[in-house]
Formats: C-alpha cells, structure tokens, sequence
C-alpha cells in the first residue's frame, strides 16, 4: 500500500508492504539519508526472525518526487523506493482460541489454518494453538500456485497451515479435501471469504464481524463463541 502527499512545492510517496515484495522496489536504506547501500538479504533475515516470534512484520519505504508524478500507477511510484525499516504487529490468538482447537479435536475435527500471513508468523501462531507441531508442513501460496490440482490432493491431508494464500487458493484447499473424501467447514468474515464459503459443505460466517457477502455466501453463521464452564 502506497500513498502520495504533497509538502509544499514536492511529493513523497510512502509505501508499506510485506519485506518480500517491497524491499526489491528499494534501492537504498535511510541512515539520516537516503545513500547507504541496501543489503536485502540482513533485512529479510531479521524480518524472518521476527516473523518467527509470531510477530506480524511490515516494511517501510518512501520517496521524494521534485513534482507531481504524471502517472500514478504501482510501477511508477512503488519503485527506486527508500527503505525506512521493519514493524512487528503482536496480534496474539485469543486465550480460549487453544480451548477450542482442543474441542474440535476431541470431535474428531481436523483444524486447518489459511492465512496471508509470513510462513513463520502462521507457523508460531499455529504451534501456540495446538494446530501445527514442530516439523509441520506449512505450505505457501506460491508454493500451491505451482501445484495441480492432482499433485496437491497428494499431500493436502498433511498440510495444517497454509501461510500467504490467495482468496481464490482457498476454493482449491476446499476442493481437494472434498476430492479425497473429506467433510469440509469453512469460516471466513471477508468479501474474498464468500467463494470458499460457498464451496465448502459447511460455509460457516462470522456473523458479529462479518461482511454480508460472506454471511450470504454461507450456509450459516455465529454470532459469538461461548466457552463451556
């Protein structure tokens, strides 16, 4: 995400995104300036450490234009980009989240995770919840982009998480559990949730939060969870 803002007679564009897709639109790393030179591979180190602490990390970047750009498009702004630094956003589960993985397990219901998330960021939350365990898979959605559908349906009875998945991928995840014979309940509150939801045998939407796209896409919906005393 990029926005422009005009400071007196000159533009600058700031940019946020995830470290992999918006470090190879910088050129540079501000230090006071914008000369230093940018050493890619250290950033996405630390940004894959703090992913694997279950952070949620974004990088940062600008530039300065001398006038307003004639063309504002992606290419245009979102390149020769200045490299600020990373955030880590702590969104921990909810402490009854773990509680319910437990009951569904004990129902004999399997959990998958589907997240756009860093690997390592869906990884930790997953290991907290009790949904993935040291040495699980984690399948991601370029990884699932290369796959056919036949290849997929071979390992998808494994794969607990699934980390910087597409919306449309979710119709596949959904698809292939369904071509080998499982019973698959969806949730979802987004308007890119609705297709899955819609697939799925149960389409289940978060009713307080969610959109009306998913609530109409779904076969039913929950308004809240109340934990057994």
């Amino acid at each position: 995400m990029t926005t422009l803002h005009q400071e007196s007679s000159e533009f600058i564009a700031y940019a946020k995104g995830a470290p992999e897709n918006l470090l190879p639109r910088c050129v540079s790393l501000w230090a006071g300036d914008c000369q230093q030179p940018l050493q890619s591979e250290k950033i996405l180190a630390v940004a894959d450490q703090m992913a694997a602490d279950g952070l949620r990390v974004l990088a940062l970047a600008y530039r300065h234009f001398p006038e307003r750009p004639q063309t504002l498009t992606a290419d245009a702004i979102e390149s020769e980009l200045c490299f600020l630094g990373l955030v880590g956003l702590m969104d921990p589960p909810r402490p009854e989240a773990r509680e319910a993985v437990e009951l569904c397990k004990t129902a004999g219901i399997t959990v998958v995770m589907i997240t756009g998330d860093h690997p390592a960021t869906a990884r930790a939350i997953a290991m907290r919840l009790g949904i993935a365990e040291d040495g699980s898979k984690v399948l991601t959605g370029p990884e699932l982009a290369r796959m056919s559908l036949e290849e997929f349906e071979k390992q998808v009875e494994d794969v607990r998480v699934y980390a910087r998945v597409a919306p449309e991928q979710k119709i596949k995840i959904v698809k292939a559990l369904q071509d080998m014979g499982e019973f698959v309940a969806m949730t979802g509150d987004g308007v890119n949730d609705a297709p899955a939801l819609s697939s799925a045998n149960i389409g289940i939407a978060m009713g307080k939060i969610g959109t009306d796209v998913a609530r109409e896409a779904s076969h039913m919906y929950c308004w809240m969870i109340i934990s057994p005393p």
